[in-house]
């Protein structure tokens, strides 16, 4: 075998650089669907094989889709897009479907062994297990990429800036039709004398939030523009969208939350869902500090920053009520939007008791201390969206959690963060399938009481046959 330093110096590089680049293209992960198979029946044991191959397994209590990309943002197959489609339709206008997609975020795929896809099976035999899917089939749809481009384990962080770029590329690509799809079969009617309609759920992770951002914030920007100026509501995209420690940039999002706050002060209506739900953690330092440093040596050579001029913009201290504040490019270019303290509209507590929940759900305007900046940041003192430009019953949600809640970044499939995701989505199913289609009222996220209760019942009936799952850092 020939010696990589006498390669190196015949090439021309220097023999440390020549062995990275050797151990990159070595451990590259392939660019190709891991699941192009036939639908497979997932009873059987003996199905195992076929099933692992399939992109639409059929298991005892639940369907799982595969929807995969390429780098481009592409389908792999178009053909087996419009047969996921086709099943799902199937059952939304038979006896109706609970249909709950989800985006998996860098470092992972759609690998039959990925540990995003393992928890996303769990978490739809919880989601069945509790009841409140009823007698509607429960979808899940697994929305795959390559978010991870290495197999060498360490070497995978040093893929951050290309695996951001093509999360962006991915999401304003093919993903966006999907999720249009999805949303028009979601308001189909089922036709089995059901009362309500179907249920559509999206969830993105890290740059799988991303995705999610990039494929749904133009579509919900133009119905927040176009809705009605006299208190109208917006239809969500589905039935509500939930990032979780997103790892996209604040400045992805500003153009959806100044839609959202419109030109109207009159207000959203009570029953109005929540169209986006953005769930970050304060022990995420990925999100705290390894982005902002991404960024930084990202944009310092590429982009020039400004400032912006915002009448909305403030700070909640006292003493700096009246003080206008600018809005800086650098700040929404380098903080997460989950991150990011002017978007902050709550902040989630629970018990550091592994076993009780005990969740309180604070406003940031009562608890301003608590959604001050954090983390690798200029940005001082406590920046917000003064409330009188927050229009009533606001249909985004930016919500900062404990480490007691969500332990890291991936920490996002333990027992604590389901019960509490659990709780909004029964929400959105028990206001989906109420007589007048969601006309019960304001939505539990205002009812903190109420949320706390039904979070407490979910996660109770998840540990009462099984250990509790810990921390996922």
């Amino acid at each position: 075998m020939k010696n990589p330093r006498s390669i190196g110096l015949r090439s021309g590089l220097p023999a440390p650089l020549l062995m990275l680049l050797m151990a990159l293209l070595g451990g590259c992960a392939g660019n190709a669907a891991y699941h192009d198979g036939p639908p497979a029946d997932c009873h059987n044991p003996d199905s195992s094989d076929v099933c692992a191959r399939s992109y639409y397994q059929q298991h005892e209590n639940f369907d799982l889709a595969f929807v995969e990309y390429s780098e481009r943002g592409n389908a792999f197959s178009d053909e087996r897009v419009k047969e996921v489609l086709a099943r799902i339709e199937s059952h939304a206008t038979a006896s109706g479907a609970v249909v709950v997609v989800f985006v998996h975020g860098w470092k992972h795929n759609a690998s039959e062994d990925d540990q995003n896809l393992l928890d996303f099976k769990r978490t739809l035999s919880i989601l069945k297990g509790t009841g409140a899917v009823r007698d509607r089939r429960l979808i899940g749809v697994y929305v795959g990429w390559r978010g991870a481009s290495i197999d060498v384990t360490g070497l995978r962080n040093i893929t951050y800036w290309d695996r951001k770029a093509v999360a962006e590329e991915v999401g304003k690509g093919g993903v966006t039709r999907l999720f249009l799809e999805l949303d028009r079969i979601d308001r189909l009617q089922p036709q089995s004398g059901t009362s309500g309609k179907n249920v559509l759920t999206f969830f993105g992770h890290s740059f799988g939030g991303a995705i999610t951002v990039s494929a749904a914030s133009e579509v919900l920007s133009g119905r927040f523009v176009n809705r009605s100026e006299n208190g109208g509501g917006v239809a969500p995209l589905g039935d509500g969208i939930f990032i979780i420690n997103p790892a996209i940039e604040a400045n992805q999002m500003l153009h959806l939350v100044e839609s959202a706050l419109g030109k109207q002060r009159s207000g959203y209506p009570d029953k109005q869902n929540p169209v986006l739900i953005s769930i970050s953690s304060e022990a995420d330092w990925a999100n705290h500090y390894f982005f902002p440093l991404g960024q930084t040596v990202g944009l310092l050579l590429t982009w020039k920053q400004t400032d912006l001029q915002r009448v909305y913009m403030h700070d909640r201290r006292p003493d700096h009520a009246k003080d206008n504040r600018v809005l800086k490019e650098e700040h929404l270019d380098t903080t997460t939007v989950g991150n990011f303290a002017p978007f902050l509209t709550h902040y989630l507590k629970a018990s550091p008791e592994e076993l009780e929940t005990n969740f309180e759900l604070l406003g940031c305007e009562a608890a301003a201390e608590v959604c001050e900046p954090v983390g690798l940041t200029t940005l001082k003192g406590q920046p917000a969206i003064g409330s009188a430009f927050v229009p009533a019953n606001y249909p985004l949600y930016f919500i900062r959690t404990d480490e007691n809640v969500m332990c890291g970044h991936n920490d996002i499939f333990n027992d604590k963060v389901q019960a509490f995701l659990l709780a909004v989505v029964n929400d959105v199913i028990e206001r989906a399938w109420s007589p007048n289609n969601g006309g019960n009222g304001a939505t539990i996220l205002s009812k903190p009481a109420e949320l706390a209760e039904s979070a407490d019942r979910f996660f109770k009936q998840m540990i009462a046959n099984r250990e509790p799952r810990g921390c996922m850092e």
